[in-house]
């Protein structure tokens, strides 16, 4: 990872990515890296070592494959929202409702921060539950989400080892989470989910709503109910990573209470779909 080229990309993407906040000094006490050492990630000189990769790419919410990434299609990765200007194809009273909601006070989205399981059943798979990871990050005053599905292929009804990730925004509203995000890499679809947070002391769930077009190549829209299980701020990622991938709705390794929640059922009583009950 260490070549010429690889530094030289890292260096210009970490000042890239510092920009976005208000000094060098700033991030340096947010990732407890000292100035010195920074500096010479920032010139170039000096490639981080594992460790403080880590720190450094989960505090950006990136991958370390990323970072070293050609700085033109970094950029184009990772550039926020909030950079939006007249060019682009916004109705310019869309983007007067939209940008307050994304740069609320970080007060009231502080507490929505960090890793979750989610729970839903697959658009493309049916009969199988995803248990997929999902980190909400901020960068300055946006929040981000990034999401990850994954399937080890072990199960032969399920083809190859499958990775996909999708990158997305996520607001506040009305006591409700709005999450939108795509699909960089195949940019076949975009989905919404609206999630319901559960002030009962020490519920670890948010219940909601998910809609999208599916990926194959039919894009069937659809809905289903899906739960996010929250993780902490503070975890190993590469141990709850390993714990993602398809389920059949049979096996154990799902809770009941998850099954229970994410079943797509509409009841006599119901004239609608709504979320799980948490």
């Amino acid at each position: 990872m260490q070549d010429k080229n690889n530094l030289e990309n890292f260096s210009i993407n970490l000042r890239y990515l510092c920009g976005f906040y208000s000094s060098i000094s700033d991030v340096c006490r947010r990732l407890s890296i000292n100035r010195q050492q920074f500096n010479r990630y920032l010139s170039g000189k000096s490639f981080p070592s594992f460790k403080n990769l880590k720190i450094i790419c989960d505090f950006f919410g990136i991958e370390t494959e990323e970072i070293i990434e050609n700085p033109n299609r970094f950029k184009n990765r990772v550039s926020p929202v909030s950079q939006l200007d007249s060019q682009q194809a916004i109705p310019e009273n869309m983007a007067k409702i939209l940008m307050p909601l994304l740069t609320k006070s970080s007060k009231e989205m502080e507490r929505y921060e960090g890793y979750y399981y989610r729970y839903f059943y697959s658009f493309g798979f049916p009969g199988f539950i995803f248990r997929s990871f999902v980190k909400i990050y901020r960068l300055k005053d946006v929040y981000y989400m990034k999401h990850i599905e994954r399937s080890s292929g072990k199960d032969p009804l399920l083809g190859a080892r499958l990775t996909i990730k999708y990158h997305g925004l996520v607001f506040l509203l009305a006591d409700r989470l709005f999450l939108v995000e795509s699909e960089p890499e195949l940019d076949s679809t975009i989905s919404e989910t609206i999630l319901t947070p559960s002030y009962r002391p020490n519920n670890p769930y948010l219940s909601g709503l998910m809609i999208c077009a599916a990926s194959g190549g039919a894009h069937q829209p659809g809905s289903a109910r899906t739960v996010f299980e929250y993780l902490g701020k503070n975890i190993d990622i590469r141990a709850a990573m390993k714990k993602c991938d398809l389920f059949h709705h049979s096996d154990p390794s799902i809770p009941k209470n998850i099954k229970q929640a994410i079943a797509n059922v509409i009841t006599p009583e119901e004239f609608t779909f709504t979320p799980p009950r948490s």
